[in-house]
């Protein structure tokens, strides 16, 4: 894929507006303990990590947000995502790290939409 390909590619993906929440919330890593991160923005198909340590870029990952309430009697939401980038943070002990959702079924899109709506705050740019 050439220069022209990829950066036509990342306008695609940013066709959908990320929102910030009023929560980091916990991103572990699949069925484990592990924190990978806390979730800076998110829409439906991609969300933005800060992580103590840097995240191998181009790697599919099972992973599991737990939701600031019960939600639709849940309270954690299962998705898979591919990283796409990861640069370290103006803070150098973090990094950032962006995601692209695949796959999302229904019942967790509404739960995503919903936390947006419920939970997301008008960032003036």
């Amino acid at each position: 894929m050439d220069i022209m390909e990829e950066e036509g590619r990342k306008q695609d993906l940013r066709e959908v507006d990320r929102k910030y929440l009023v929560f980091y919330l916990r991103i572990y890593d699949g069925m484990s303990s592990k924190i990978l991160g806390h979730l800076v923005d998110i829409s439906e198909k991609g969300m933005m990590l800060i992580s103590d340590n840097p995240i191998s870029v181009n790697e599919n990952y099972r992973l599991r947000m737990r939701l600031p309430t019960q939600m639709k009697e849940r309270s954690e939401i299962m998705f898979d995502a591919m990283s796409r980038w990861c640069k370290s943070d103006a803070n150098p002990d973090f990094f950032l790290a962006g995601f692209q959702i695949h796959n999302l079924e229904q019942s967790s899109r509404d739960l995503v939409l919903t936390l947006i709506r419920d939970f997301s705050y008008n960032e003036e740019r």
